[in-house]
């Protein structure tokens, strides 16, 4: 059979699995050392989030899974497809890398991933590392990095899956993975459309529907050559469109207002294994394009290629040693404007593991970008587990270049039609986190930790006055009770950024039918002048209630509390911070197995028809109802 080559080169370099890792956790993850590396060594914070999770909990985007993880917060202005923004322990999506099959597919010019246009159908897991991972993803890791791996290869698994409901909703995926004569393959394609809501708050008079559809497509194929070589290949691609709203100090309906986004990327990959060592050389390629049609028509064009070589060696059974060198050039271009920068890392990391439950990895890497120069990070990370009771610990620097957009970009709401700032210097971080980790039997786990991420030389969107007090700037930024003085400008603050707080996890095996997940988050997200940041809730809870009835019915829950968020109110003058209405999520699913190959389901969600804002004036989700079906060929 095709190998598997991430459990595979787990298998080939030998690595230990401890007796605590035999008897806890089995689940390898990838993402927090670059070595594929059994759950109960990792010293750093991570979640895997299995496909088998995704299904129970009929989650079908990826922002959806990661609000109900631990430390993550998410957002949307207004409905299906809207601009979102998740935030990894309070730092925004421009300060977490996020990767696709190897691919990262942050846009070159904001630094940003389009949360929105991310489903899960056909993928085989998800790895939330939170915390400072400059050291292993680069730049824009500050906050965390998600990876995502599609299912490939394996028993050949083929689906269909058709879903209706509220809001106009559709949305149609196929699946499939399997090995055929030496390929390994894995794909999944899906269609969605939605007529939505006003993203425009309709307690606010606003009715109109602001639709959504969307078509993405993702694949990888393993094609092993011999024994010991492999080539990996990974291609996705989305075309979407949305409507938005519009609007100066609060949003309206705008029926103008709509953006069109469309992005491909793709990685090759050549993989050589020894006994003792494996070497991966790879080139991978991603470009997106966004177009927003409103006050005006603009388009941003980001291009991204990396090329890569990781090596990991096996130097005894106890210690595994990775080495890494990358290029990196992105692109950033804007009407007739092109602007480029290029990144050359190196990265050493070194991992050790006994058998009595003590494992450590600390890494050090230097990127030297061709505008800001070179900069040196590390990070060290150590775990110990004492049978029922375990600690662990990471600390670790990190640096994120301005982006291309904060240095170049242009609006036509920005001082002299420039967002841009040349002058810009490079943030820098140091952060940490350290937890405790009780497990008294094999079906429960408890864990209680603290982090904290500091930014020093914080970049924000501030204000200037034009050099032109005619500039049209001034008539953007303006509104019927407002005439505007200054305009928008990316700046440098001299003060510190700081996200702190606590996080506490349980996992319980009821029984062999019941299973209880929660999760609480305390954070603490200040600006760099020491007050509070917006759409950071202050307090999350979250509980998941899985429940197999039978053999063939599953029933589930899952419910959100979350309190104390403030946004920023811009009708106001001077501009004040309030504080948005605490809220209550509760959704309901169940889903029945009719035969070995077909299921049906369904799910209610918000079942409270609570109303609330994650963003000040954009509207959410009502009560909404849907119902699936799935057939496996």
């Amino acid at each position: 059979t095709v190998k598997n080559g991430l459990t595979t080169s787990l298998l080939s370099l030998g690595l230990m699995v401890s007796a605590v890792a035999e008897d806890s956790v089995s689940e390898i993850v990838v993402s927090a050392t670059g070595i594929p590396t059994p759950a109960a060594q990792i010293g750093a914070s991570v979640d895997v989030i299995t496909a088998a999770e995704l299904e129970a909990k009929q989650i079908t985007l990826l922002q959806d899974a990661l609000a109900s993880v631990a430390g993550v917060s998410a957002y949307q202005s207004g409905g299906p497809g809207s601009t979102s923004n998740v935030f990894l322990r309070g730092m925004t999506g421009k300060y977490s890398g996020v990767y696709i099959d190897g691919v990262q597919i942050n846009d070159p010019a904001s630094q940003q991933a389009a949360w929105a246009y991310l489903p899960t159908h056909g993928l085989e897991r998800v790895e939330v590392l939170r915390g400072t991972q400059g050291v292993l993803y680069g730049s824009e890791a500050i906050g965390g990095a998600i990876s995502m791996f599609t299912a490939v290869g394996g028993q050949q698994d083929h689906r269909g899956d058709v879903q209706s409901g509220s809001f106009g909703t559709h949305a149609l995926a196929l699946t499939g993975k399997g090995e055929v004569d030496g390929l390994a393959y894995g794909f999944a394609v899906r269609q969605s459309e939605s007529d939505g809501i006003s993203a425009a708050n309709e307690t606010n008079g606003n009715t109109e529907d602001d639709g959504y559809e969307s078509l993405t497509a993702r694949g990888r194929a393993v094609f092993e050559l011999s024994e010991n070589l492999s080539v990996d290949l990974a291609m996705r691609s989305v075309s979407s469109e949305v409507d938005t709203d519009g609007g100066f100090s609060t949003p309206a309906d705008d029926l103008d207002n709509y953006i069109d986004f469309d992005a491909i990327g793709g990685r090759l990959s050549v993989v050589y294994e020894t006994d003792n060592a494996r070497h991966e050389v790879a080139h991978g390629r991603s470009e997106d394009e966004s177009t927003s049609f409103g006050y005006s028509v603009m388009t941003t064009r980001g291009e991204r290629e990396v090329s890569s070589y990781r090596g990991i060696f096996a130097l005894s059974d106890a210690v595994q040693l990775l080495v890494g060198v990358e290029q990196e050039d992105e692109t950033y271009i804007t009407g007739s404007d092109t602007y480029e920068t290029q990144t050359d890392a190196t990265l050493l990391l070194m991992q050790f593991s006994d058998e009595n439950g003590f494992s450590s990895s600390f890494a050090v890497r230097q990127d030297d970008n061709d505008v800001f120069g070179k900069y040196d990070t590390y990070r060290v990370a150590l775990k110990k587990m004492y049978q029922s009771v375990g600690f662990r610990g990471s600390y670790g620097t990190g640096f994120r270049a301005p982006s291309l957009y904060e240095m170049f970009g242009t609006s036509v709401y920005c001082a002299d039609g420039v967002c841009g700032n040349g002058d810009l210097e490079p943030e820098e971080s140091r952060g940490y986190d350290v937890a405790v980790i009780f497990t008294p039997s094999d079906n429960l786990m408890v864990e209680l930790a603290r982090f904290d991420i500091t930014v020093s030389d914080f970049i924000k969107y501030g204000e200037v006055a034009p050099i032109d007090p005619n500039d049209a700037c001034i008539a953007a930024n303006s509104y019927p009770s407002f005439t505007a003085t200054k305009c928008g400008r990316y700046e440098q603050s001299d003060g510190d950024s700081q996200s702190s707080g606590y996080e506490l996890r349980l996992d319980y095996q009821a029984s062999a039918r019941l299973a209880v997940s929660a999760n609480y988050t305390k954070l603490d997200a200040e600006k760099e002048d020491g007050s509070r940041d917006i759409r950071r809730p202050e307090d999350t809870l979250n509980v998941n209630l899985d429940y197999a009835a039978s053999d063939a019915l599953h029933l589930g829950a899952q419910l959100r509390i979350v309190q104390n968020i403030t946004d920023t109110d811009f009708a106001a003058f001077p501009n004040v911070d309030v504080a948005l209405d605490d809220h209550t999520l509760l959704n309901l699913r169940a889903a029945y197995q009719l035969s070995n190959a077909g299921k049906i389901y369904a799910r209610l969600e918000n079942a409270l028809d609570d109303d609330y804002e994650m963003a000040l004036g954009y509207g959410t989700l009502g009560r909404a109802v849907y119902v699936g079906a799935a057939y496996s060929f």
